[in-house]
Formats: C-alpha cells, structure tokens, sequence
C-alpha cells in the first residue's frame, strides 16, 4: 500500500509527491491549471454537479449516490478512510457561476464526504484548480458550455488515468450524444449545423477517443456512426422529450460484449447464471417471458442443499421494439415489475391455500420475490442514465 496521509496529521499539498508535471490534463485543449493551482481546500467548498451532468448522467430522485458505481465506492471507501494517497492527483475543479464545481474523481468526493459524516476529521482536502482556456483547432467547440467542456474533460480523465473501465464505446457515444443536443439548445443552432460527423469526431478525439482506441477502427468507426444515428433519430416518445441511448440491438449486444458484468444469455460463471432477455410493453410477450424466469429461479433453488445459497440468477433486459421511445421503455420496466409480482404471488397464494384450511394462515411462511437470489436489471436505454438500472426494489 502507498503511503497514506492521514486525515488527522493536517498535511499539506506540498506533502503529496506530484506537481504541475504530473497533470493528466496538461493536454486537454479546453482547459489549463491555473497558476498555483494546486492547493488544499475545504471539502465543503468543493461541489458535485446536483445532476451528475458531467458524466451524461441524471441521478434519480431517490438517493445522491444513485448512479456511482458501488464496487468503486467501497474499493475507495477501505483506501480513503486511511488518508490521502500522496501520488494521487489531486481533485479537480473549475469555478461555475460562483462555484467550485469538481469534473472528475466525483467517487472519491463522495466517499470523503461519507467519511467525513461519519469521522468530522476531513478538514481540507487536495484540489487542482482549472480555468477555460480556447483552442486554435476548437473550431465550434470553443463556444460550448462550461458543463459540456466537464463532460469532456471527465471522459478525458478516465482515459489517460489510472482506470479506464469508464471509457467504453456505449459511454463515448452517450457522452457525445448529451453534449450536442445541449449544445444545439445552448448555441441556438440547427440539427445540420452541430449533429455532423467531422463534430461528433472531434468530440471523440477531445475526449481522448483515438487513444482509448489506437488500433480500433470498427469500435471509433461504431461510436461515430452510433452518435450520429441517435442524433438525427427523430422518433420520440409522445409527451416526452427525453431522447434514447442504446437504441439498436447492437449496441445492446456490443455492452453485453465489452461488460465486465455480464455473459451472454443462458451463460454462467462461478457466480452466476445470466439471463437476457428482449421485452417490449406487450403483456402477452411478458407474460411468456416472466415464466421462464420463474422457471429458472425455482430450479435453481431445488438444485440447492438445506442451509445453502443458490446460484445467483442475474437477468438484463432491453426494449428493442421501443428502444425510441422512453415513455414505452419505462412502462415496459413497470410492466415488468408488476406482472412478475402478479404471477408468481397469485401461483404461490393457490398453492397455499389447501395448506391454510388446516393451519393458522399467519404461521405458515410465504415466500417473497426478494427471497430468490436474483437481480434483475434493464438496460440504460434513456438518456442520462449511465448503466442498468435496478428493477424489483418494491417487491
């Protein structure tokens, strides 16, 4: 383990081992470390964007965490409550509309505010300033919005830092796709003057694109045509204005492919069994899908010896039919949600009740769909959402 800096030793910037020579984003063309930029700063000076915005990522109403990745938040959350890492860059942050607005290393400042609720012992912590600069080959892109350049600057970290398990093909393109639609709003421009390929090239490259993938021309070429077919994609849901990601089968198949996550349908490892499965908001086309489910979960748990755990059944699913439409896409999770509990509640409460003629209906256990070792997720198909979204929390 590297050194640690101690929360309770009231170290100082000069204390970490890194400088200005150090700075990942010394080649980002749209910002520059300000002069003496380096410093220590109040935790609670520092501030998150309120809708994860940096990353393309809206978090829900439910939760501030909502949307991090909790494998990074405890990996850090061991390594942080030790101190500060002296060769760990420091936090970065730009100043937007009077605040002190972080783009990167977003984990770390949760974890540290976690931490700091928990421990009241971390004062300062290490910061790097940033300001706007332009570049002679921005073209239109010098023109962008503050939060647009974070969002570029954010996929430029996670390239040309030390993880670069957020640099995906599906994460370029969701990024590029948040920024130009936003931008159109901002800048007040025409769909054919911004949604252009040499535009959503650009991007790419800004964002460290051709690095992550030197030798790679089907996965640049994939971000490229993606981006601009999502862009100038004109089918939306009635009554919303939310566009959609991942909007081919493709796409699906490609995250299924690239993820450290999942298998391919009817895979399994040592962990797990993996389902995927392809929905639409038809309750016939649900109905059969649910019961293979079922089938699946119950087997498992037969399979199983008295007093131990049955496989993990870990289940995806993605609306091709829809995948244009959110409003169709979340009615279809809802769908989902509700016609699994109708099925398997109303199979288990038939089957019981023989049982209750002869025995006390309140002694007699009834299993609950949160009883299965079972996680079901639908694919991030909606702009701003970052990854698979966690179904079955109210059943």
């Amino acid at each position: 383990m590297a050194k640690k800096l101690g929360w309770n030793t009231n170290f100082e910037i000069d204390d970490l081992v890194i400088d200005w020579e150090d700075d990942i984003y010394k080649s980002f063309p749209f910002l520059k470390l300000e002069e003496n930029g380096l410093t220590m700063k109040k935790l609670d000076e520092l501030t998150a964007p309120s809708d994860n915005s940096v990353r393309g990522l809206v978090k829900s109403k439910h939760h501030k965490l909502d949307g991090l990745s909790r494998e990074k938040m405890s990996g850090l959350l061991g390594s942080l409550t030790h101190g500060w890492d002296r060769t760990s860059w420091p936090i970065p942050f730009i100043k937007v509309n009077g605040e002190k607005q972080i783009f990167d290393r977003r984990h770390t400042y949760y974890v540290l505010q976690e931490l700091n609720n928990d421990c009241k012992n971390i004062s300062q912590v290490p910061s790097a300033e940033y300001i706007r600069v332009k570049s002679e080959l921005g073209g239109i892109i010098n023109r962008f919005s503050d939060i647009s350049i974070l969002m570029m600057a954010s996929m430029w970290g996670n390239v040309y830092g030390p993880n670069v398990d957020d640099t995906k093909f599906y994460q370029f393109k969701a990024v590029i796709t948040k920024i130009l639609r936003q931008e159109k709003e901002f800048l007040g421009l025409k769909k054919d003057k911004i949604f252009t390929k040499d535009i959503i090239r650009d991007l790419f490259k800004y964002m460290g694109g051709e690095d992550r993938y030197p030798d790679n021309n089907a996965t640049v070429t994939r971000v490229i045509n993606g981006s601009y077919a999502d862009l100038n994609d004109d089918k939306k849901s009635e009554g919303t204005d939310e566009p959609c990601i991942m909007s081919n089968i493709e796409a699906f198949n490609g995250y299924i492919e690239q993820s450290d996550e999942w298998l391919p349908n009817n895979k399994e490892d040592e962990n797990a069994i993996y389902r995927n499965y392809v929905i639409s908001n038809n309750a016939y086309h649900m109905t059969d899908i649910i019961r293979k489910l079922t089938l699946t979960i119950c087997k498992e748990e037969l399979k199983v010896k008295p007093g131990k755990d049955s496989k993990l059944t870990k289940v995806i699913l993605y609306n091709e039919k829809q995948s244009n439409q959110s409003d169709e896409i979340r009615k279809s999770r809802k769908s989902f949600e509700k016609e699994f509990a109708k099925l398997f509640y109303t199979i288990r409460d038939s089957v019981l009740l023989p049982v209750e003629n002869y025995l006390n209906k309140d002694v007699i256990p009834r299993k609950k769909l949160s009883d299965f070792n079972l996680e079901v997720y639908a694919m991030h198909q909606i702009e701003g959402e970052e990854e698979p979204i966690k179904l079955l929390g109210e059943y």
